[in-house]
Formats: structure tokens, sequence, C-alpha cells
């Protein structure tokens, strides 16, 4: 009777995550830009770039429920395999960092100007938000993951600026096409960038 409740309640889990998951990938929404210049270069993410970081996390939570599933159903005879629960979670947990930073990722449109170093910052839900790269940032702060998630790191940058706030998620930065190469060398070689590592860099 315990196996076909311990069954049941990590089934629960899988399809509230699954839901979750799904929720996320298909929140497209399209972002209106609200400055149109011809000069400016969407600093993005790539489809391929999701769609490898969907794998991993998909791998490595799929690892977390199988673990999560031994120390449960085993754990009640052979009592030190209780050790793997917080591992366990910790793999599992991976999903919501995952659906978090898509979903960031999603809801603001960033462009950049190479030339003069504007930045414009379209959101879903906020005001559009202009800053300059060189004159507007007052500092930056980078929380990342405690460790990489297979091949992934999971993290962001917080850009506090004199008229906001700008996160951008790692995921962005991850996608090394030559504008997003300037964009996020400008910031690691001209700031003192505080770092914090967190074990779920939730933004």
């Amino acid at each position: 009777m315990k196996i076909f409740l311990i069954i049941a309640l990590v089934g629960v889990l899988a399809y509230l995550i699954a839901r979750r998951f799904m929720l996320t990938s298909k929140s497209n929404a399209s972002i209106v830009r609200t400055h149109q210049h011809q000069r400016f270069v969407v600093i993005d993410t790539s489809p391929q770039l999701i769609s490898r970081v969907t794998k991993s996390t998909l791998r490595t939570v799929g690892i977390g429920f199988l673990l999560l599933l031994i120390a449960l159903v085993l754990g009640m005879k052979i009592k030190i395999l209780w050790i793997l629960m917080p591992l366990a979670l910790y793999l599992i947990g991976q999903i919501f960092v995952y659906t978090n930073h898509v979903k960031s990722t999603k809801d603001q449109r960033i462009y950049f100007n190479p030339t003069t170093y504007e930045v414009l910052v379209d959101h879903l839900k906020d005001q559009p938000l202009s800053f300059n790269l060189m004159s507007d940032i007052v500092s930056i702060s980078e929380i990342k993951s405690v460790q990489k998630n297979r091949d992934t790191l999971f993290g962001y940058y917080k850009l506090r600026l004199k008229q906001g706030t700008v996160v951008i998620p790692y995921l962005i930065e991850q996608n090394e096409n030559s504008v997003n190469k300037l964009f996020f060398s400008y910031l690691n070689e001209n700031f003192k960038i505080e770092v914090e590592s967190k074990l779920f860099p939730i933004i």
C-alpha cells in the first residue's frame, strides 16, 4: 500500500512539473518594439540553445525522479538510501530554475546599438526602458547557480540603473554571436561585478 501511495505522489509531482514546463514552452507572446531604429540589434538567446538547455534539464529532472523513487521505495528497508533525498530534490528543482529563466527571457526583448551603446528594453508587463551602457549603470551583480546542470550554468546579471533595474539571464549571454559578445564583454571589462552563488538562482 505504501509503495502505491509513493508512486501516486511522485506521479502528481511529475504532472505538476510537466504542466509548468508546457506553460513555459507555450508562453511565446509577441513583444512590440516601441522604438524603431535600424541600427539597433536584438540581444537574445537562440532556439538551438533553448532546445539544448531543455533536453539537458529534462535529463537532470528525470535522474532526480529516479533517485527520489529509489530513496522512497528502498529507503524503508535500507535507511542509508535516505541520503539520496536532498540530491533528488535538488535535481528535480532544476525544472523550476529552467522555467523561471526561460520565462524571464521571453518576457522582455533587449535591443542594443553597438555604435552608441544605447540599450532599449521592451517588457511584456512593464513600461519600456532605455539607457546607455556607458553612462547609466550604477552597479552590476551576478547571481549564478552553485554548479552546472550538465553543460548549462543557470544565472543572471542584475543591472542597477539610474532609472530602474534590468535582469539579463545567462541564456542570453550563452548565445555567442558577435553583438552579444560585444555587449557582455563591455559589462565584464568595465564594471566591478559582485558575484553571488545560489542553490536555486530564481529571478
